[in-house]
């Protein structure tokens, strides 16, 4: 393995220059920020954080994962010694709507297991990191970085392959492996997960507490929101992962997070672990002007009217409200992020301070004499962002728009027929695996169906045929969509209206009905599947050369520029990109000055709740037990030396989407709050950290306690748990 003095560290100087609390760092590296940490307030060593040899705080650390695919998409910390967990509210949110039910809307009440046999099982898995494993001299060898591509990545698979394998037969057979690029594929570590399948529901608040001013303050501050729900983490009789079974036992861990009630002031120190998802803090200037004028307004816009439509059938029904909760949550999100990106790029000039970057990179090539290595990487960028300005909306409105209709993503689901019906009339041997692949589809139809409401979809469907029909240039789109569109002369409801009629891919008892018996050429004429798979189908095929050029160029381009600003700054310790492995990010509580003569206190209260509730209000409602509690100030021992009750706090942490969940760990190594969210000044992070303004946004866990005992309860499970007054 390369020494840490070789590794390709980097960085793009100006606009790109660390400060002190910027950086969301692998765990290989924290012992050479130990001295700075301590600095700032850590009591702990680098060996207390991350140690494969001891107990230490990454083992309370959980990555939360898709039960089929374990995908990672929050995290969450152990909290007791019986496997008792923490995350988000919002993290836990699909499965909470996916227990509730208009009878017992726990979604919307509340729910709080008195007993470990109350507990509900999750729809999700967690995973533990056992260890980190630097592979980069077994993945790379002597693969030079500018090797030619075809040849350097054929070479990168291969060893890819072989290291994996190799990894499982030494001593992964208990473990999932994932083999992971840093600095753009310039280094590689493999990181060790054992993963529990059966994970229970615990406990959540209601949704007016859990979800307190909705998408009004979502990215904002000041911020009011109990952002909380609890898990368990169940195993065999041997402490390892098993199968739901009722004759499973709570988690034992290796370590659990004690509970800290001493609070935070300015200037504290505070560090967050947990697994950010993918920031482009080194997109090429070029790149910036993509997102910022294609991409993301784009996304922006359909989605905005995605959710006009979810919205208008939520509020006149709460049936329909609880099928659609999950996805309106997921949707509204990344809308108002994304549209926080296309002003926060432009607003920070952040085009500007990358041109200016890039010209002293050309600078210092010129300068040293290394053309023969790195002049191509300039016009690769070029290349690569004049094709995406052509051709880069159609995938944008794959993703946001073919995708978020259900009934085109269903209609999708079932394009594995055609490879099984390429070669005209199937055989024996494909007649069963068409049969299974139907049967494979069928076990899949109450899922799909599960947030289906005709209505609703009606009119996505219709939205989405008509921005596909007038934001893509004609050239480039289906001829099945123009021609169906200029039928109906641009009557897109009345269109939906015919098509949802004769599509199979609207009703749950069709689509059983062609699984009991697949027909192709049934399916080949239905005219939703015609639409998904011609627009699917031209992006897979005739457009396949082009966004793997793009690809392809673009993962060359950005691996030289990031080499050669390691060779600019040579001898430092760089941060690399966030991409869903674990991260520690250090920093301090702060407030912060959003604009002129705005100055934003460092932590809200009690008294915040009860300004902003407005009874009978989609966001700003809340419990009225909730709010006599507040207005009598019987906060117990969770109040402040000034008998506050402290519901929101600020951290100057780099944090990113993945960290919702994330622990806020004081410098003893105690919980002080849950990770949630960033703020609006700083949304367009993923693409550059500004240290004046960027602010991790946490639930004070005096608050989330607080609603856990005197509100719901549940004082038990605080038995469970070490609390540090």
């Amino acid at each position: 393995m390369k020494k840490i003095t070789v590794l390709i560290l980097f960085i793009v100087s100006s606009v790109l220059s660390l400060r002190a609390d910027e950086g969301m760092w692998p765990l290989t590296l924290i012992k050479q920020l130990e001295n700075q940490m301590q600095a700032k307030g850590l009591k702990l060593s680098a060996e207390d954080i991350y140690s494969i040899n001891k107990s230490c705080l990454k083992d309370a650390v959980l990555r939360l994962m898709q039960k089929n695919t374990n995908r990672m998409f929050c995290t969450g910390e152990i909290i007791s010694n019986e496997g008792l967990f923490l995350t988000n509210h919002h993290c836990g949110y699909g499965s909470i709507q996916e227990l509730s039910t208009p009878q017992d809307n726990i979604l919307k009440n509340g729910f709080w297991a008195k007993t470990k046999g109350e507990e509900r099982l999750a729809k999700f898995n967690v995973g533990i990191l056992v260890k980190v494993e630097d592979v980069t001299d077994m993945v790379i060898g002597k693969i030079n970085v500018n090797d030619e591509e075809l040849i350097r990545t054929a070479a990168i698979n291969d060893r890819l392959n072989k290291t994996k394998e190799e990894l499982i037969n030494r001593d992964g057979k208990n473990y999932i492996i994932d083999i992971v690029a840093f600095y753009n594929g310039n280094k590689y570590l493999a990181m060790f997960y054992e993963v529990y399948k059966d994970v229970r529901l615990v406990g959540t608040p209601p949704e007016n507490i859990g979800k307190f001013g909705g998408e009004t303050d979502n990215w904002m501050w000041p911020r009011h929101t109990c952002d909380f729900s609890m898990f368990r983490i169940y195993v065999d009789k041997d402490n390892k992962p098993a199968e739901f079974s009722n004759n499973n036992i709570p988690y034992t861990p290796k370590h659990f997070f004690p509970i800290s009630l001493k609070g935070y002031k300015p200037g504290d120190f505070a560090m967050i672990m947990g697994y950010p998802g993918r920031t482009s803090r080194y997109t090429y200037s070029e790149g910036i002007n993509f997102y910022a004028n294609i991409d993301r307004p784009s996304r922006v816009k359909v989605r905005r009217a995605i959710l006009d439509i979810y919205e208008e059938s939520m509020i006149a029904d709460p049936d329909i409200k609880l099928m659609y909760a999950d996805k309106f949550a997921g949707l509204s999100n990344y809308w108002k992020k994304f549209k926080g990106e296309v002003d926060g790029l432009k607003k920070l000039k952040l085009y500007e301070r990358r041109k200016e970057a890039e010209k002293n990179v050309r600078e210092w090539i010129k300068a040293n004499q290394k053309e023969q290595i790195y002049n191509e990487m300039f016009p690769l960028y070029d290349d690569v962002f004049a094709k995406l300005n052509k051709y880069g909306l159609y995938q944008s409105y794959f993703s946001d728009g073919i995708m978020n209709s259900q009934a085109l993503s269903i209609a999708l689901s079932y394009s594995a027929f055609e490879k099984l019906y390429a070669t005209g009339k199937p055989d024996e041997e494909t007649k069963k695996k068409i049969d299974d692949l139907a049967a494979k589809n069928a076990k899949a139809l109450p899922e799909l169906f599960h947030e289906f409401y005709i209505p609703i979809e009606k009119k996505v469907f219709a939205k989405v045929i008509q921005y596909l029909y007038e934001d893509i240039d004609h050239s480039l789109l289906p001829i099945e969509i123009i021609k169906l569109v200029d039928k109906y002369k641009k009557d897109y409801n009345k269109m939906a209206e015919v098509i949802f009629k004769k599509s199979m891919f609207v009703s749950k008892e069709k689509l059983e009905k062609f699984n009991s018996k697949p027909d192709y050429k049934k399916l080949k004429k239905d005219p939703v599947y015609i639409i998904a798979f011609s627009y699917y189908n031209k992006m897979n095929t005739e457009y396949k050369p082009i966004f793997d050029e793009i690809k392809n160029k673009l993962e060359r381009a950005n691996r030289l520029f990031q080499n050669a600003m390691m060779e600019m700054n040579a001898g430092k310790l760089y941060n690399p990109d966030a991409n869903a492995t674990m991260r520690l990010t250090y920093g301090t509580v702060e407030q912060y000055q959003a604009r002129d003569a705005v100055m934003y206190k460092e932590y809200t209260s009690a008294n915040g709740v009860i300004e902003k509730f407005t009874p009978g209000d989609i966001e700003f409602d809340a419990p009225q037990k909730l709010i006599d509690l507040m207005k009598k100030k019987d906060f117990g021992q969770y109040a402040d030396s000034e008998g506050n009750l402290h519901t929101c706090f600020l951290t100057t942490n780099d944090i990113t989407g993945g960290n919702s969940g994330s622990p806020v760990i004081n410098g003893n190594g105690e919980l002080i709050g849950t990770a949630f969210d960033g703020n609006w000044e700083a949304i367009s992070s993923d693409f550059a950290f500004e240290p004046d303004l960027q602010r991790t946004i946490s639930v004070d866990i005096r608050y989330t306690l607080f609603i856990l005992d005197k509100f719901a309860g549940a004082g038990h499970l605080l038995n469970e748990m070490k609390i540090i007054k």
